[in-house]
């Protein structure tokens, strides 16, 4: 995924764990939600090990197995699980040493690897709950290419830009190398950019033009730029609903500055399935017969199986697959 000699710059302490701190999101009530993971290994009728990932090695006389995963995890306060028979690891490592060849990237590594462990889920082997991405394919490398390349050309830079109350809270940029296959050699935060950015008006509307100006003198031309206030972004990437991003982009609470062609399409069907949950909340004031209702529901569903169109496009719904990877 990224060159030998990778740049990684212009992160202050503060400013990496401010946005590490953007995905984790802390539960409502520590003590009684859902937090971490659960792995079980057993033989069919009995559990062998267990272990969570935030309270270590559980005593598998605890665990009522077999049983639904669902209600396991709930019993066992996790917000996922992932139960693997005995041997499943071995044969997991088996399947990717037997297709990796000397010479390929991690990122080749990486969708070897998930190839076969979807491989072993779908022959029971591994199960897990719960699985927001069953209906989503593994992609080859040429898909994962050819996506980067819709989304950022060769020697160009793709920014996030972060503000509180109208100051630089924290940014990321990331440039693509002018190699093949993609690959990206600068990883880049905003320690420079605030100083390159000068005097500010304390609107991140109208600054934000400065924030692009600093990135394409440091590290190269834009294709594609988020600029939000932090706590509209982290609303919209935990509990955003049909719509939101689209409203938001509308109502300039997100600026999307380039907006690339390939992200016009996504917004205008986020736009749309928020259009069409608010018709079929108000026709079940004024439908007590119930004919509008179900076609505004088909009308709804079927909108998120469109794909973007057009030579741009990367091939999938940008949108959708971050609503189905934090979706709570």
């Amino acid at each position: 995924m990224f060159t030998p000699d990778v740049r990684f710059e212009g992160f202050s302490p503060t400013d990496w764990s401010r946005l590490l701190s953007l995905f984790r999101v802390a539960p409502p009530d520590p003590a009684e939600a859902a937090r971490g993971g659960l792995i079980v290994v057993h033989d069919g009728g009995r559990v062998r090990k267990a272990l969570h990932t935030r309270d270590g090695r559980i005593d598998p006389q605890t665990i009522r197995w077999p049983g639904d995963l669902g209600e396991v995890a709930t019993e066992q306060r996790a917000r996922f699980l992932w139960a693997m028979h005995s041997g499943s690891l071995e044969e997991l490592m088996e399947r990717f040493g037997a297709r990796v060849r000397r010479g390929d990237d991690a990122l080749t590594q990486a969708l070897i690897l998930m190839g076969a462990f979807r491989e072993l889920l779908d022959e029971g082997a591994i199960q897990s709950w719960p699985r927001k991405l069953r209906n989503v394919p593994i992609p080859t490398r040429a898909v994962v290419d050819r996506a980067i390349d819709a989304v950022v050309q060769p020697g160009r830079t793709m920014l996030l830009a972060l503000y509180d109350e109208g100051e630089l809270w924290s940014a990321l940029v990331v440039r693509r190398a002018v190699v093949t296959p993609a690959r990206f050699d600068v990883i880049a935060g905003p320690m420079a950019l605030r100083r390159e950015m000068g005097f500010v008006s304390g609107d991140f509307r109208r600054d934000y033009r400065h924030l692009m100006s600093a990135v394409e003198a440091f590290y190269g031309p834009l294709s594609c730029g988020v600029h939000a206030e932090v706590s509209t972004f982290r609303r919209l990437i935990t509990s955003a609903e049909a719509g939101d991003w689209a409203r938001s982009a509308a109502l300039r609470d997100v600026v999307l500055a380039p907006l690339p062609l390939w992200l016009g399409v996504p917004l205008g069907i986020d736009a749309t399935r928020g259009a069409a949950i608010l018709a079929a909340r108000a026709a079940r004031q004024i439908d007590p017969i119930g004919i509008v209702q179900p076609m505004l529901r088909l009308f709804g569903k079927a909108l998120p199986e469109l794909p973007p169109t057009g030579g741009a496009s990367p091939g999938f719904d940008p949108l959708e697959l971050l609503r189905r990877l934090l979706q709570r």
